[in-house]
């Protein structure tokens, strides 16, 4: 004779499996509105900092468009902080001028650039020869430098170029260039400066460096100085002693403008431009030059101001 229990017991069993099945798929749809919703925030809050880099660009170009010299930004690099509704922005920005410009400047001012960032002066001179002849019309090598046939000996797949340089990125074809002086030299050459010479009063500590023989300290002082006497309203103090050979002492009106925005929320976007910049009331005008794609990415720390804007 049959329990009158079993059929229910079987319907209890079912029942409870359904209940676990439930379970699973609420589970499952909770995780993946969960990440549904990371991911919203996460676009929202990139979306964020990428205007926020915009403003940033928007309020360096209008400062670098002021008809008064002594309110405009001094263009050596210096890191401002800006506070922003929902978030702050990190600004710097570059005269072009106060940069080593790659098509124009001599070997000595090239070596010396190089070594100021402990290459060994025999190897600085080589690889300066070899931008030179690399750049330069002619097939002559130079000293120590490299034209097509040391291209084709090293097994390299390309040769001298043999005309100006129109990307920074080139210099990485240049022969004997290593990769870790290339990210360092990064940010103080250009192809912007069309001078044989920099802009002391622009320069930053690295081209300063390559360019004077005075004392670290001391140029450490002078930018120092520099950037107070912007934000006092004061003249600028005398510049370091550089030779005449290595000088320009005309204000570019190129510049390079990086721009970092972040959020509150912990998220940052980086925009870098060099624009340009033509001044006089109603002419006032603003020449894109070039222009990297902002990055978007997760914060791990704070931008740190040492300047207002």
């Amino acid at each position: 004779m049959s329990s009158p229990y079993k059929g229910r017991g079987f319907v209890l069993v079912m029942v409870l499996w359904l209940i676990a099945l439930l379970t699973i798929i609420a589970l499952g749809l909770s995780y993946n509105t969960r990440q549904s919703v990371r991911g919203v925030g996460a676009l929202v809050g990139a979306t964020q900092a990428r205007y926020l880099a915009h403003g940033g660009v928007q309020l360096a170009l209008m400062n670098l468009l002021g008809e008064r010299p002594e309110h405009r930004l001094l263009g050596d690099g210096e890191q401002l902080a800006v506070q922003l509704p929902n978030g702050s922005v990190n600004i710097a920005v570059f005269d072009e001028s106060g940069k080593v410009g790659i098509n124009t400047a001599s070997p000595e001012l090239l070596s010396r650039l190089f070594e100021a960032f402990d290459m060994e002066e025999r190897l600085a001179d080589a690889l300066a020869d070899a931008v030179v002849d690399y750049r330069d019309p002619d097939d002559l090598v130079s000293l120590n430098g490299a034209e097509d046939d040391q291209y084709l000996a090293a097994g390299l797949p390309w040769e001298a170029k043999d005309s100006d340089f129109t990307r920074i990125e080139e210099l990485q074809r240049v022969y004997g260039m290593p990769a870790w002086l290339y990210e360092n030299i990064l940010p103080y050459v250009t192809i912007h400066n069309i001078d044989r010479g920099i802009n002391p009063e622009v320069a930053p500590l690295p081209v300063l460096i390559s360019a004077s023989d005075d004392s670290v300290y001391n140029l450490e002082a002078y930018i120092k100085g520099r950037r107070e006497n912007r934000i006092l309203g004061l003249p600028l103090p005398a510049p370091p002693a550089v030779d005449r050979k290595f000088t320009a002492r005309a204000r570019g009106t190129v510049f390079t403008i990086i721009a970092t925005g972040w959020t509150s929320t912990g998220y940052h976007a980086s925009i870098t431009t060099t624009v340009r910049v033509k001044r006089g009331g109603s002419n006032a005008a603003v020449e894109t030059l070039d222009w990297i794609p902002y990055k978007l990415d997760a914060a791990t720390g704070s931008p740190q101001a040492s300047g207002e804007l």
